[in-house]
């Protein structure tokens, strides 16, 4: 097994030494991933203890922070990303005087969109996203030379700063059009219209 884990490790210096760009690339968005999931987790603590804290209705307390959506319902703490297709209804309490709230953060949609990604050179595309489940999505995309599918994230959490409401950080795969024999693996960014 350590064979298999450090002969992994082996390859990747190696491509790494030989595609230097994008090894460092590579290299810069994990260290980018992991400072922000850092921070993300010590946002998430801070706003859990916050909406203990708040008076709202006695039985929900809800707090809307950008895209995400923190709600107590009795004791519980409910953490949701609502993305751009999605939605929130908080209903009036019912006869139980109850609050309601109802949160669409997965389905399906026809959402077109455009991207910047690298494949070996930096390239644009047009897509179109199909599916999304909370910062999640997938579709399909072309650009001039290659159709790709591709799945991706939104970065509004990731970014401290800009807190891009619709931007995503996608990965993709294609084939292009010159010689569909050959396989692309693609990287990039990606909005909808």
């Amino acid at each position: 097994m350590l064979n298999g884990i450090f002969g992994a490790i082996g390859g990747f210096f190696t491509w790494a030494l030989a595609n230097k760009q994008a090894a460092v690339f590579i290299i810069l968005a994990a260290i980018i991933a992991w400072l922000s999931w850092s921070k993300s987790r010590l946002v998430n603590k801070i706003d859990e203890l916050n909406i203990k804290n708040e008076t709202l209705a006695a039985d929900l307390k809800l707090k809307v922070n950008g895209n995400t959506v923190i709600y107590r319902d009795k004791e519980k703490i409910v953490k949701v990303y609502i993305p751009a297709e999605g939605g929130l209804i908080v209903k009036e309490p019912d006869a139980n005087g109850k609050t309601v709230v109802v949160i669409k953060n997965k389905g399906f949609t026809a959402k077109p969109g455009i991207g910047l990604f690298y494949d070996g050179k930096v390239n644009g595309g047009l897509d179109l996203k199909l599916a999304y489940w909370e910062r999640y999505s997938a579709g399909l995309g072309s650009s001039l030379d290659s159709p790709y599918v591709w799945l991706s994230r939104h970065v509004d959490d990731l970014v401290p700063v800009l807190r891009p409401q619709n931007v995503e950080f996608s990965l993709g795969y294609g084939k292009p059009y010159s010689n569909f024999s050959n396989s692309l693996m693609l990287v990039g960014i990606r909005t909808n219209f």
